[in-house]
């Protein structure tokens, strides 16, 4: 979906490199810093750029409380250091009005968070009212979640002893859209009626439109789980929440999970065919 001006463009900046490559590098950074090992373990300049950016783990998500409709820049649950803020400022670098990373890492940040701005559990997070650890409330009015406690998009929500509500999304229901888990079918399972999920407006936008797109598909993604006991840190932070999903949740969320994917692999290319790169 890439037009012949943007190809050679994105060519120009990765080299020998491609698209597909390059797509998990801030993952691979992300990794690194956390745990000092993975494919960039020696990498100088991964290793550098966690030294500039060591809140760059925090790029991939913004928390906004389930229900909550309008991302501000400057608004309650936003940061300098959130998805929507991180995109634009790569955008800016490739665009040359930002000197902040090099092109080719703006480059792999905008291939890499738009993918993770359309799964809906980077944009989401459940905020709780824990007066009783056995029954928590889901903060319903999104007005009343600033400062609660929150299940960081899912990651603290537990389905079983072991699995979370956000990997789940991540992982799990990807794999189900094609039996055969393979990426070629995949292009082609998503690859028609594109025209139907395109952004319109001005692109430098682009990122507040799919956070709040994705804000919506996240109310689904909450609907219908039972919550059961939860445990907190010594701060006040949750530690897991035991959940139930409803009945048919893995089966009935399939569908929306391959519109999210159409949605970012349409968007992406969109994007990267608007920039006007200096």
């Amino acid at each position: 979906m890439l037009s012949s001006d943007a190809r050679s463009k994105v060519q120009e900046i990765l080299g020998s490199d491609d698209l597909a490559s390059i797509a998990v590098w801030l993952d691979d950074v992300r990794n690194l810093a956390h745990h000092h090992s993975g494919p960039l373990k020696d990498d100088p300049e991964a290793i550098a750029f966690n030294s500039q950016f060591p809140q760059n783990d925090l790029w991939h998500f913004v928390d906004l409380p389930v229900g909550f409709s309008n991302y501000s820049l400057n608004g309650p649950f936003s940061s300098t250091n959130d998805i929507v803020h991180v995109l634009q400022t790569a955008i800016d670098v490739l665009e040359g009005k930002s000197s902040l990373f090099s092109k080719v890492q703006a480059l792999r940040i905008v291939v890499h968070l738009v993918g993770d701005i359309h799964q809906p559990l980077h944009t989401v997070s459940g905020y709780y009212d824990l007066s009783d650890l056995d029954n928590p409330k889901l903060i319903s009015d999104p007005e009343n979640a600033l400062g609660k406690p929150q299940d960081r998009g899912g990651n603290q929500l537990f389905y079983t002893r072991s699995l979370e509500l956000h990997a789940l999304w991540d992982d799990k229901l990807v794999q189900k859209v094609v039996p055969s888990n393979s990426f070629e079918d995949l292009a082609q399972t998503l690859i028609g009626d594109t025209d139907l999920t395109k952004t319109p407006g001005n692109y430098h936008q682009w990122p507040i439109k799919w956070a709040e797109d994705s804000e919506t598909v996240a109310i689904g993604a909450y609907h219908g789980i039972q919550f059961g006991a939860a445990e907190v840190r010594e701060d006040g932070s949750i530690e897991r929440i035991e959940i139930t999903l409803p009945p048919e949740y893995v089966r009935s969320q399939v569908r929306q999970v391959q519109m999210q994917l159409k949605k970012a692999a349409v968007h992406l290319a969109q994007l990267l065919n608007a920039i006007q790169y200096q």
